[in-house]
């Protein structure tokens, strides 16, 4: 897929909105900051399972993160600096699964006492830190780019839902990408459309889905200019498939 049209601009983001709200202190900052996390919810699933916690134990620790980021106000010392959405969520992420498995091992060793990383062996300081930080970084960032994706289409579907050209959507989606199975010749005839009018929708899907893509983006970002917003895609689509 081609990078979405850098010459969009946006309002302030929902990113900041949240930020805002939560450092004065305003209602409802705590379920704007749920549901912005919780949409992400998925790229931090697959950062600690690629971590090597099998599926139960990574479903209790993404909760439990998310606990932590509304129960400690995660955001203080956020709310003064600009910062991505996405590396402050990997950066609280890193030091929430550390402090974890210190607190495991205290559990284990002392009957609850706190550990310090200067009371641990080699070994153990070894193993209190990530295993491999590569492979749980791409992973996120990899499942991140899908979720951006996967709403963009999303409100793409409700969109053509709404104008009631659902039938339309469903058949030229997988176009967008230039995956699509069945050939230009064969959607024209199932949907009953010439060729040349089935090209200009196949040219509006990927317009607005690349639109719709970048808006996914801004959200997440803190200052979301057109080249900050085309920075971040490229990041996040060069991550190793």
């Amino acid at each position: 897929m081609n990078l979405p049209d850098p010459t969009d601009t946006f309002p302030p983001t929902l990113w900041s909105m949240v930020r805002l709200a939560v450092a004065e202190g305003k209602p409802g900052s705590d379920q704007a900051l749920d549901d912005l996390c919780r949409q992400y919810e998925r790229p931090i699933f697959a950062y600690i399972r690629r971590s090597g916690h099998a599926a139960d134990v990574a479903e209790d620790l993404k909760q439990a993160f998310f606990e932590h980021l509304l129960g400690k106000n995660a955001l203080a010392a956020a709310a003064a600096a600009r910062v991505k959405l996405r590396a402050f969520l990997i950066t609280k992420l890193q030091g929430f699964l550390i402090d974890c498995h210190r607190h495991d091992m205290a559990q284990k060793r002392g009957g609850g006492r706190v550990v310090r990383m200067a009371d641990l062996s080699e070994t153990q300081a070894l193993l209190a830190e990530p295993v491999d930080e590569t492979t749980p970084v791409v992973a996120f960032q990899r499942q991140w780019m899908v979720t951006v994706a996967s709403q963009a289409m999303k409100q793409l579907h409700a969109e053509y839902t709404q104008r009631g050209l659902d039938k339309l959507f469903t058949a030229i989606a997988p176009c967008i990408t230039s995956r699509g199975k069945t050939s230009l010749a064969e959607l024209a005839l199932t949907l009953g459309r010439p060729e040349g009018t089935l090209k200009s929708d196949i040219s509006r899907l990927r317009s607005r889905c690349q639109k719709l893509i970048r808006e996914q983006v801004a959200a997440t970002l803190d200052d979301p200019t057109p080249q900050n917003i085309t920075a971040e895609l490229r990041e996040l689509m060069s991550a190793p498939g």
